[in-house]
């Protein structure tokens, strides 16, 4: 299953809005001989044979009476490519071993169930918690109808976004830097606020190492602007056709603004909210209608506090650099009133730490996101 999953993330750039998904087919011991590889597979890009078909195909002999290890349930439902079970059926699978049922309604324990009715064996629940991960932006997306949201930001060691100029290019490193990058490359949509687009005019595209040929899709750049301030000439606007920019203001914005952005290339919705702070629900409602499932937040204290504060926050991902910078006027990457105890803090679970040259990166998920 391990090995499944491995395989399943090395389609994370290109099976949107589709899950994550490895299988791994094998003959089990008998008579002497040790359990052994038959094939595996992912499912690489949405329209794709899904991770089933695809190790099925790889097999290096028939896999009757064979396992299939696979890291979500088989869809049981025609969609873009025939169902998953008819193949496993078909192949004469004798056991299927899931790491997580599918929580989309079409499937949702039917793949599980209808297997079952044709006398496979069927186990539920092999390193689950890793499979739930591994498709946290999928499983978020049918559960609770809004994209998984990940606060990133990259700080001194005393915790500064800037210094109180606001000067901030660069406080990470290249590796590090380089691996925000691949993050960027993940998700369907990049969020900042206006005042982040004011100070650094950032293009917010990634700009990974190395992307795949084809399958892979730009994410949607957006941009929280209650009053329309973005320049005409910043760089979101210049490079427009290289990647989709929307911008959400106040309802209370004149449409003449809306429509001369629109000329340029934009999109603009009007939202809930006031002229100081939109409405963070109905911006992330309206992201997930267009199929996002990923939001990657990036900016100034501002809108990190506004979403920590609205208790949107999935996950945190924090670049700590060696330095020290100081100075009451200068930002910290959650700002707001704070608690009153240690007790009451927010705790981060699952948590990974990664060296990226000079640089930390502290990952995990808000508990009380879980």
């Amino acid at each position: 299953m391990r090995r499944a999953l491995d395989l399943a993330q090395q389609g994370r750039l290109t099976v949107h809005p589709n899950p994550r998904v490895g299988c791994v087919v094998v003959r089990p011991a008998g008579k002497g001989e040790p359990s052994r590889i038959l094939g595996e597979g992912y499912h690489r890009r949405q329209g794709m044979p899904h991770a089933e078909r695809e190790a099925l195909a790889a097999c290096v002999e028939p896999p009757q009476g064979a396992t299939a290890y696979v890291t979500l349930e088989p869809c049981c439902h025609h969609g873009a490519t025939p169902p998953c079970t008819e193949a496993l059926l078909q192949a004469g699978i004798a056991r299927v071993v899931v790491a997580v049922a599918d929580p989309f309604p079409q499937v949702r324990g039917k793949g599980i169930e209808l297997l079952r009715q044709h006398g496979v064996q069927v186990d539920v629940g092999l390193l689950e918690e890793d499979a739930r991960y591994l498709n946290r932006f999928f499983f978020h997306f049918h559960t609770r109808g809004l994209p998984w949201v990940i606060l990133k930001a990259a700080v001194s060691l005393d915790g500064k976004l800037a210094t109180r100029t606001g000067h901030s290019q660069w406080i990470t490193g290249e590796e590090a830097r380089a691996h925000a990058h691949e993050i960027r490359a993940e998700v369907q949509a990049i969020l900042a606020g206006i005042q982040t687009v004011l100070a650094d005019d950032p293009r917010l595209t990634p700009r990974p190492a190395s992307l795949p040929e084809a399958g892979w899709h730009p994410p949607l750049r957006v941009v929280l602007d209650p009053e329309l301030r973005i320049p005409y000439d910043a760089q979101l606007l210049k490079t427009v056709k290289r990647a989709p920019v929307r911008i959400y203001c106040s309802r209370e914005v004149p449409e003449t603004l809306a429509q001369a952005l629109r000329g340029r290339g934009a999109e603009v919705e009007r939202t809930g909210g006031t002229a100081h702070r939109l409405n963070l629900t109905e911006v992330l409602g309206s992201l997930a209608r267009s199929g996002v499932s990923g939001v990657l937040v990036e900016g100034g204290a501002r809108i990190h506090t506004a979403f920590l504060e609205a208790n949107l926050v999935n996950e945190v991902m924090v670049y700590i650099a060696p330095s020290l910078i100081g100075g009451k006027e200068a930002p910290t990457f959650y700002m707001g009133r704070g608690v009153d105890t240690i007790q009451q803090s927010m705790r981060l679970e699952r948590l990974r730490r990664i060296h990226l040259g000079e640089d930390t990166l502290i990952q995990g998920i808000l508990r009380w996101q879980l």
